[in-house]
């Protein structure tokens, strides 16, 4: 019997026995069997699901990465509900390197172990499939969409690892039970932004038949070349970024200029290839069933490879049915029966964040002066162009005449909703039928005021079950705003960069809602553009990093985190704002703590001291 080198037993036995830390991982080498790895491969789909999860549950959870409690709670998009969760360790600062409730992931793993594990994984995996003895049968196709897939899948875990704690190793090979440790380097941010870009570039390489949008074989979808394209915009963009944009050591540095070429390349390719902003073309506001125009139902679709008219997800995985979102239950409304929780209720600041719009929609301007939203005492800094086209603070018009991304995104007092084919109106006031509440034990209805709306379908419910929004990773509508930002720090906003503009990037994200487009030049056209990502991109976990990377190293967040607030009604309909202090905004948390144990582990096998700043 001829002893061959399997990929799918020995990555199967790996994936369900896995080890938990980078330190620990040990691997058994070889197995033996009589069957081809022809016929092996027929179940490696199921080794490449397995490999999916690392990227699917720690990129963006949409409230399973953080012990079911949203990211968005965890900067100044929400305050979470839940007094006693893990939002309130961070708000409280009662955290550390060995208490931190950012680590936590899937089955209880840590997230920095987890998403190691994950390249394991697909370094294990690319060891066997690039060995030159493998049974003839093989089919050399299908060894090379693995080949692409695995590489792909490392750019991604580590595009994860390094936004939240910069520079990792970088590791390439199985990590076997004689690997040497103590020759590991914690890589630079960029370093590991050039591996990134290098594995992309790997796995387009691998697979010739690699397409640009998702056909989904068997269980679970490719990592397609738009996805790739989104990977490499985003991290060009967060290297080139003031808290990362110094971390060079040994290699060339991720200048602006180089970020403006990387993802204007990204964004034109998507575009040449199909890629198109779901509801560009229809005039907003416009309802239809439940309430929902086309912007507020692309969030609430599944399986975007099956539509042909979703162009605008890059990167949406399916893996088992486990990457739908489940928020009407965790962070969803107190009408429906079978709701635990308000989760992450949005605050006055995010509120505050969405456009004035004139009455017949030609003129739409910032609610504050962005240059200084806020006075010392919390109080809002109105812009006046705002309150000339009438908004009136602490009444019922301060929610009219808004971008109509916030009637998509947020409940508040008196917008209404679709249950079992009735309007209901929401009433968010003391009393009311989702009232604010006060009281530590309530988690079902909110303490800013709001609830979340997107991504959760009015149609969910314990009687209904649940058909909330599917995840995505990555869309179109990012692209667009990572070249707008990257094009105007190197050039400005009219310079074109291969055709394409800084103002026209933004501005054809706003259009998709019906919106005129940014107008402003210098700071102010900056201060627009961080708004935009702020609002478009709201609740999916980009707002937490965003405000990071625009910090310059060791500048603390107190500007957006050390106090949030949100709008009380009285029975009597009197409006108050409300704050909330928080104790998590030194300069410490711009970056997590490594996790302790390996922070150990490191000092002992590589005598080096890895830690973040001031986490130890």
């Amino acid at each position: 019997m001829k002893r061959i080198y399997t990929l799918v037993l020995i990555l199967a036995a790996v994936f369900s026995t896995g080890c938990n830390t980078l330190m620990d991982s040990q691997q058994d080498d070889r197995v033996e069997s009589e069957q081809s790895l022809y016929e092996y491969m027929s179940r490696a789909y199921f080794c490449m699901n397995k490999a999916f999860f690392p990227a699917v549950f720690v990129g963006v959870s949409y409230g399973t990465g953080a012990g079911g409690e949203m990211l968005a709670g965890f900067c100044d998009e929400a305050q979470a509900v839940d007094r006693y969760g893990k939002a309130y360790s961070w708000y409280n600062g009662a955290v550390s390197a060995e208490d931190m409730p950012l680590f936590d992931a899937v089955s209880g793993e840590k997230t920095w172990e987890y998403l190691f594990n994950g390249i394991d994984r697909c370094n294990t995996a690319l060891y066997y499939l690039n060995k030159e003895d493998l049974n003839p049968e093989y089919d050399q196709e299908t060894r090379d969409m693995f080949i692409s897939q695995y590489h792909a899948l490392t750019a991604l875990d580590y595009l994860y690892l390094i936004k939240r704690w910069g520079g990792v190793p970088v590791i390439t090979e199985p990590l076997s039970s004689d690997y040497d440790f103590g020759k590991d380097e914690r890589a630079s941010f960029a370093q590991c932004v050039d591996h990134i870009i290098a594995e992309c570039g790997a796995a387009e390489a691998a697979d010739q038949t690699l397409g640009w949008f998702n056909g989904a074989p068997r269980y679970c979808p490719k990592i397609c070349l738009s996805a790739l394209a989104a990977i490499r915009s985003q991290a060009a963009l967060y290297a080139a970024s003031p808290l990362w944009a110094e971390d060079y050591a040994g290699t060339e540095k991720y200048t602006w200029e180089r970020a403006a070429a990387i993802t204007r390349k990204s964004l034109k390719d998507v575009i040449d290839h199909r890629g198109r902003l779901v509801g560009a073309e229809t005039t907003f506001p416009q309802e239809s069933e439940n309430g929902y125009g086309p912007y507020d139902k692309y969030f609430l679709s599944a399986y975007p490879w099956t539509f042909s008219w979703d162009t605008e997800t890059l990167l949406q995985p399916y893996v088992y049915g486990l990457c739908q979102s489940v928020l009407w239950e965790s962070n969803g409304l107190p009408l429906d029966p079978g709701q635990k929780s308000a989760g992450a209720c949005p605050t006055q600041e995010m509120v505050d964040a969405y456009d004035v719009v004139s009455a017949d929609g030609t003129k739409a301007v910032p609610l504050l002066v962005l240059s200084k939203p806020y006075n010392e005492d919390g109080t809002p800094n109105f812009n006046p162009e705002a309150l000339a086209l009438g908004y009136e603070d602490c009444s019922e018009k301060m929610y009219q005449n808004r971008d109509p991304r916030f009637y998509g995104t947020i409940y508040f007092d008196g917008s209404t909703t679709v249950r079992n084919s009735e309007i209901v109106t929401i009433s968010t006031r003391e009393g009311g039928n989702c009232g604010i509440s006060d009281m530590p034990t309530n988690k079902r209805n909110t303490v800013t005021g709001y609830y979340l709306r997107k991504f959760i379908n009015a149609d969910s419910g314990a009687d209904n079950g649940n058909k909330d929004g599917y995840l995505r990773q990555f869309r179109l509508a990012e692209l667009y705003l990572n070249f707008a930002e990257a094009a105007f720090m190197a050039y400005g906003p009219d310079t074109e960069v291969d055709g394409m503009t800084a103002r026209e990037a933004v501005n054809t994200v706003r259009a998709r809602v019906g919106l005129p487009g940014i107008t402003e030049s210098g700071e102010e056209f900056l201060l627009r553009l961080k708004n935009e990502r702020r609002v478009e991109l709201a609740f999916e976990e980009h707002r937490f990093y965003d405000v990071r990377r625009w910090s310059e190293p060791g500048e603390s967040l107190e500007a957006t985190d050390r106090r949030v607030s949100g709008m009380r009604i009285t029975e009597d309909g009197k409006y108050e704002r409300i704050y909330f202090e928080r104790n998590s905004y030194a300069p410490k948390y711009l970056k997590l703590p490594l996790p302790l144990d390996e922070v150990r582990k490191m000092l002992e096998h590589t005598g080096k001291d890895w830690q973040n700043e001031g986490w130890n």
